[in-house]
Parts: structure tokens; sequence; C-alpha cells
């Protein structure tokens, strides 16, 4: 069985290191006691894995004593591999080929499938629901305790083979005390955010910051080109689905629609911090906690990273604008962590009962607080400095599915996960024309 590869690696990574700050907050949450009063129910040993994503690892430890507090009769073994796209691939494989963990985490979840769904071109979480191999959760109770949205993420025919246990949000993050100094409002157009980045310029401030040294290219594109692309060439694509509509040829590259995407990507890119492509992507949070950009083009993962870097900062939100229709501006939604119980678990039992702890109001309340995720949950109360920095926009937005299709090393030269975000990179500079990389991107697709 193929190793586990996720589609974008650079931000997953960078969810695996630069959000292990966030752990440092989870001090700060409440424990809901209420939930843990001892009953009796399953026993023996539990087992779960995951890779070291430090947010979600020191969550999910914290959860795994509360579930032993409620059940005295189970140990919970939680096993980590060091990386997403290494060792935990490995871990991930063998323990599903053998059932030898209960619960199993994944970075991918299964919808969107590929247009022509096959072994080749599915994930290994795709083919392994298609193949029934996680244990269909329609039945449990809490399960609509969840959103329709995360729902369908982890359904195949019909089948619920798992939990979307949230979503981390695309946005521009702001400084609050920079625009109150120079009477900054926040924009909801695509004029009104050029007009803002146009006078922090001219009274000298940084408008914009964006790292993307060190492996993170795929940034101008998550950043800036998927924004644009939703707002301004997703309304014209039947069922608001580019990705889908590019696989069919249903629509193309070379459009107006993604020219006019890229020529404001080339506008606002302007105003980010100068040599942006050799500013280390690790190092965005603490350039913006510092007050060296009034904006941060980022995404809510690395908001307890700010927070820490300075707890006095107050920080707000707002969807990158690239229409004039307001309503347009979404931000983009990019799905975390999947939890699946194997249907032949060693535990079946223990599995079920900890998934509905788990999704219990108290229980994933402090899940949310402690990774600073968007909820999946229909309802619940966060106070984690992300939900407030995101506030109204919390949990709400475009799937980054239904606009961006996955790109693999088999496109053309110029739609590959290596050379389309150069190509952004390019059109930024200026060194490639808005046309140009649109009939690009279009003459090398899927050949």
């Amino acid at each position: 069985m193929s190793l586990y590869r996720p589609k974008k690696p650079s931000y997953r990574l960078k969810a695996a290191t630069a959000m292990g700050v966030a752990a440092l907050t989870a001090a700060g949450v409440a424990t809901p006691t209420a939930a843990f009063a001892a009953t009796s129910g399953p026993s023996g040993t539990l087992k779960i894995i995951t890779w070291v994503n430090p947010p979600a690892v020191a969550a999910i430890t914290k959860i795994d004593k509360e579930f032993e507090q409620k059940y005295p009769n189970v140990t919970v073994q939680l096993q980590t591999a060091a990386n997403v796209t290494a060792g935990y691939a490995t871990l991930l494989s063998t323990t599903v080929d053998a059932s030898t963990a209960d619960i199993v985490t994944n970075v991918n979840s299964i919808q969107p499938l590929p247009l022509v769904a096959n072994r080749t071109t599915m994930s290994p979480t795709q083919y392994w629901a298609a193949s029934n191999v996680y244990l269909p959760l329609n039945n449990e109770p809490w399960i609509h305790d969840f959103t329709s949205t995360a729902l369908q993420a982890e359904t195949y025919k019909g089948k619920i083979y798992g939990v979307l246990s949230g979503q981390y949000q695309r946005v521009v993050f702001y400084n609050k005390a920079d625009f109150a100094k120079y009477h900054l409002s926040v924009p909801t157009t695509y004029d009104q955010f050029l007009t803002l980045l146009k006078t922090l310029s001219a009274d000298h401030v940084t408008p914009l910051w964006l790292g993307v040294g060190g492996g993170a290219s795929i940034y101008v594109q998550d950043f800036l080109t998927m924004p644009l692309m939703e707002e301004l060439w997703q309304p014209h694509v039947a069922g608001n689905n580019i990705a889908t509509d590019l696989q069919t040829g249903a629509t193309t590259w070379n459009n107006q629609y993604f020219v006019q995407a890229e020529t404001e990507e080339a506008a606002i890119g302007k105003y980010i911090e100068p040599d942006y492509t050799g500013v280390s992507w690790e190092g965005m949070p603490g350039a913006f906690a510092s007050n060296k950009a009034a904006m941060l083009l980022d995404g809510s993962w690395d908001l307890a990273s700010v927070q820490k870097a300075n707890p006095s900062i107050q920080v707000g939100s707002f969807p990158l604008p690239g229409s004039n229709v307001a309503s347009a501006n979404q931000p983009i939604l990019q799905p975390d962590l999947n939890f699946e119980i194997l249907k032949h678990a060693q535990n079946m039992a223990a599995a079920q009962a900890w998934m509905a702890f788990f999704a219990s109001t108290p229980i994933y309340e402090q899940y949310v607080d402690i990774t600073g995720i968007s909820p999946s949950e229909s309802s619940g109360t966060y106070t984690a400095f992300s939900s407030k920095v995101l506030g109204s926009w919390l949990g709400k937005g475009i799937e980054d599915g239904t606009i961006f299709p996955t790109l693999t090393p088999t496109q053309g030269y110029y739609d590959t996960p290596t050379e389309f975000p150069l190509l952004q990179e390019a059109v930024v500079a200026g060194s490639q024309t808005p046309q140009n990389a649109a009939k690009l991107a279009q003459s090398s697709w899927k050949k």
C-alpha cells in the first residue's frame, strides 16, 4: 500500500511546527469536570494513532486522561510518529493493513473524490473508505452534532466513515492598533482594500507581511491566488466548483476571470514586504507580532504563535477582498484532522465510547480552544484567541477543495505542485503577465 501523502504538504508541516506554541495555551482551558463522573462501560486498552502536531497531541492527551476518569477500566494508548508526510505515513499504512489500532487520524478527508476515482488517483484515505476499512458512523446518536459540511467531507456512498474535527481559515489578519492610529476601516471590497494598501504605504508602513522563503512558495497560491479565484471566478462556474469544472474541461485557466484574479494578485503583491520570497515562513507570526507590517496573510493556525510572541496584541481579521461585491469575499476553509474507527478495531466498544466522548459539548469545546481550529459542530461556545480574532467569521467560508484542483507531478510543467506556485510568484514580481500566466497554465493542463 502506497504511503500517505497530503495534498498540500507545505502548510501541513507548518501546522505541526509553527503551531506548536498553541499547546502552551492549553493550561488556560477550563476542565469540564461534569463530564468525568466515573461510569461502567468498556474496558481494556484503546489505541489511537496520530502524528506530532503539538496542539492536537496536547488536546488528545488531555481528552484521553479525562476519558480514563470516566471509564476507569480503559487505558488509552496514544502513539505518534514524527511527521505526517514521512513516519506517520508508514505508521498509518501498516496500522490499517493489520488493524493494530482502534482509532486512526488523517489529514485528508474522503471528499472531494477525484473525477476518475481509482487506486492510482485516490488518496489512501479515499481508497480505504472505498474498500470498507472504516466503521460507518451513521447510527451513532452524536454524529449529527456535526455540520452537514463536516459530515459530507467524511462520507462515501452515503456512509459516514469519520469525523472532521474542524477547519482552519485563511484570511487577512490586521493589527487593530495600526488601524486606529491611521484611522482605517476594515475593507469589504477590492477597491477599499487597494485604497487601504496605498494609504499605509504612503505613511511608510509596510501594509502586508508574507513569508515564502524556506520552501513555502505554495503560500502565494494559498493566500492570494485561491481567494481571488473564489471571489472573481467561482461565481461564474456552474455548481460553484472550479476544481471539478477544470477537470471536466467545462472551464479553462485562460479565461477572463482567472486573468482578473492574476491581475489583482500582481496589484496586491506590490504591497507585500520587500524580498518576501526570501523571508522565512516560520517567522511570519513573530514578524506580525512585532509590528513589521499592519497586516498578515496567513492561516488561523498561526494565531496562537502571534499571541505567544506578543500577548498584548489586538488582532482582527477579514477575508482578502478581491471582488467589489462584498458578499462574494469569503474566508478559505482548510480541513484539519479527521478521526476514523477501523472496522476491525481490537476494542470497538472503547473506540465508540471515545468518539462519543470527544463529540460531547464540553470536551469538543475544549478541543477547539486548545487547537485553535474553527469548529465543525453546529453549536458551542469557544474562548480561544483564534475564536475571538475570527469573530463573526468563525467557521464561515468556502471549502478549498471546490476552488483548486489537486495538482500532481504528472501534470504539465506549469501545473505541478512545484511550478504553479512559482508561476504565481512570477506574476507578483512582474516577470510574467497575468494573461501569459493563464495561457501557460492552460497550455500544460492535464498533459
